[in-house]
């Protein structure tokens, strides 16, 4: 744990020492070990390249940034540790881009008592976007959306009906679940099947078995890069290939990686594919990102926005940086050209959805994307 902190903070260590005034601490929980651990670096990455221009420019206010790093290897215990000692030992300003479900639902009572700003997490859930829990902001859009953009296209468009569900056994697995759920009962269709597997499990021979002997057109799948594509993996190897789709906290770019050729794998993403989009955004992206030798991808990206956002919100408190006046300010940014519309009971600030086909270790662009929800007015 305390090899991943230093790592984090090396980056900023000359400037923290040059610095005449102290650091705006920001701490973050991440795997930055396990199975899942490009989640962790590739957020970390994308969200740095931001905080270390700003410590370029002079920092905020002439306080140099410093995102404080703790490892939890995808585990909510160790997520409950590295809060505490964020809080009470480094005493960070707000908590930024902690990553996963199960992770923010074990930190969430302490942080609902303490009412300390939980910015940006890598999720979807709807644990995360109780209209009561005014200390949250996300970025990115939810799970719901997620799963009425991937039921709108295979379900509606592309006519697969016979469904199978493949879910993560934890608090991630059942929230995105219960919106396949609700999205399938709107139209009549009942899972031929549910196959329930461990987080950061190694062995998927079971769920195999099952997807097999269920013969589903269509996978709806909730998992990490790792796990499900040993399933995909397994399958292709048995000539079983149905339709896979997965969610954007599966790690989209580092699935296509590693996806053995003939599949058929959807995804759904909360940010463009950052290696063919022209947005401004993504440009810039993807500049910074070549500049300090990263590769670009849909995670790094998506940290990248989350960080920008806060960077102008904390420029606009200047001088006090009041956790008060951030996350009142943070609804209120400008993100490149990449179209943001504030729902104040999800606080939730974009509600892009993009669907993408994953073959030759590229993702190919679905247009047009299906339509989403809108989003309630602020209030």
């Amino acid at each position: 744990m305390l090899h991943s902190m230093l790592v984090c903070l090396a980056l900023l260590s000359v400037l923290t020492v040059q610095a005449a005034l102290p650091p705006v601490k920001l701490g973050m929980s991440a795997p930055l070990s396990g199975v899942t651990i490009r989640l962790g670096q590739d957020y970390q990455a994308g969200a740095q390249l931001v905080f270390d221009r700003i410590n370029q420019q002079g920092g905020i206010a002439g306080r140099p940034l410093q995102l404080i790093c703790l490892d939890d290897g995808y585990n909510p215990l160790r997520t409950v540790a590295n809060t505490k000692s964020l809080l009470f030992e480094h005493q960070v300003t707000a908590l930024f881009g902690y990553i996963g479900t199960p992770t923010s639902n074990a930190v969430l009572p302490m942080l609902r008592q303490l009412q300390m700003p939980y910015l940006a997490t890598f999720s979807g859930a709807d644990l995360l976007r109780q209209p009561q829990d005014q200390f949250i902001f996300n970025f990115r859009a939810s799970y719901a959306q997620e799963a009425a953009a991937q039921i709108h296209y295979l379900v509606d468009q592309q006519q697969l009906r016979r469904i199978a569900l493949l879910i993560q056994a934890d608090e991630f697995g059942a929230t995105v679940e219960q919106h396949f759920l609700q999205q399938l009962q709107q139209r009549g269709i009942t899972p031929v099947l549910t196959s329930r597997f461990a987080r950061n499990t190694a062995d998927v021979s079971k769920v195999v078995a099952e997807l097999q002997q269920a013969a589903p057109e269509l996978v709806l799948t909730v998992g990490t890069y790792p796990v499900l594509n040993k399933v995909i993996q397994s399958a292709s190897q048995q000539g079983f290939t149905p339709v896979f789709s997965v969610v954007s906290f599966t790690g989209v770019s580092e699935l296509a990686k590693l996806l053995p050729a003939g599949s058929q794998v959807l995804a759904s993403m909360v940010v463009p594919d950052p290696a063919t989009d022209q947005s401004q955004l993504s440009q810039a992206y993807r500049t910074a990102a070549l500049a300090a030798g990263q590769q670009a991808n849909d995670v790094g990206l998506e940290a990248f926005a989350a960080a920008s956002l806060l960077v102008q919100a904390l420029q606009s408190c200047v001088p006090e940086l009041r956790r008060d006046c951030v996350l009142h300010q943070l609804p209120r940014q400008q993100l490149f050209d990449f179209p943001l519309q504030y729902d104040a009971q999800r606080h939730q600030a974009s509600q892009q959805i993009y669907l993408v086909r994953l073959t030759a270790k590229r993702l190919l662009p679905i247009q047009p994307p299906a339509p989403l929800s809108q989003p309630q007015p602020q209030s």
